[in-house]
């Protein structure tokens, strides 16, 4: 009787930790499931103003892609994402891979300054894109120097968090400046330059005053002489080329 009681309890065990091994696996694919879910879900949730921190927060993590080649009707641009810049980065690659950029135009370019496009008046893409703006994310290193690659946003008195964009980007022409002009544009603008900001503008060129008031989220390393080409096209009195620069990209890695 007394093994006959210990084989039972054998059997027991053994069927209790089969049930257990089981139970695990089931788990484990659960878990993938839920992870597979989330990764789909983060290119098709529509964002706003309560979710679009962890949306993008989730995305960068999941996504480290940071070159972006930007293709116009003039020539092709590359630009490369900063990985400290990682809520912008995401939303970028983000509208990339969804293709909110493609047939869009350069819509304001102001030669010496910058070149600005990524607008639409599509409301179905509008709408796939959701309404929100991006907590800025303002890094003293990463300047509007020429090259820059930065975005929008609306004025302090509408927008006092300086929150950028959701879709408009900009691309820094800017100018070279010597010490005189330099310190004009300080004084006219109130500004307190570093000695890097200084040599930035003076050797490289840029925009100085953008300086901390807009998020600079990457910078062009091939085709800056394609930003020259659209900077000097003939544009109307809204600054909207005459003859329209469209935009489409692709993410390259």
């Amino acid at each position: 009787m007394k093994n006959l009681i210990n084989m039972l309890s054998l059997s027991l065990l053994f069927f209790a930790c089969e049930n257990a091994k089981k139970e695990k696996k089931v788990e484990r694919k659960e878990d993938k499931k839920v992870e597979i879910a989330k990764k789909v879900d983060l290119d098709n949730v529509i964002l706003d103003k309560k979710n679009v921190k962890q949306v993008l927060t989730d995305y960068a993590a999941q996504n480290s892609q940071n070159l972006v080649l930007i293709k116009t009707s003039l020539g092709d641009i590359k630009v490369r994402l900063y990985d400290e810049t990682p809520l912008h980065r995401a939303n970028f690659i983000r509208l990339v891979r969804k293709k909110v950029f493609n047939s869009r135009v350069f819509h304001r370019v102001i030669k010496k300054f910058v070149i600005q496009g990524g607008g639409t008046d599509n409301p179905k893409l509008k709408k796939a894109i959701g309404q929100y703006t991006i907590p800025p994310e303002f890094n003293p290193k990463y300047l509007h120097k020429r090259g820059a690659l930065a975005m929008a946003r609306d004025d302090d008195a509408e927008n006092p968090k300086q929150e950028s964009s959701s879709h408009y980007f900009y691309i820094v022409q800017g100018v070279k400046y010597n010490i005189p002009t330099l310190n004009k544009t300080i004084k006219d603008n109130n500004l307190k330059l570093s000695a890097i900001q200084i040599q930035t503008y003076t050797v490289v060129g840029g925009t100085p005053h953008l300086d901390g008031k807009y998020t600079v989220f990457g910078e062009v390393i091939e085709g800056l002489e394609i930003v020259d080409k659209i900077a000097a096209v003939e544009v109307d009195k809204g600054d909207w080329p005459l003859k329209d620069v469209s935009i489409n990209m692709e993410i390259i890695e």
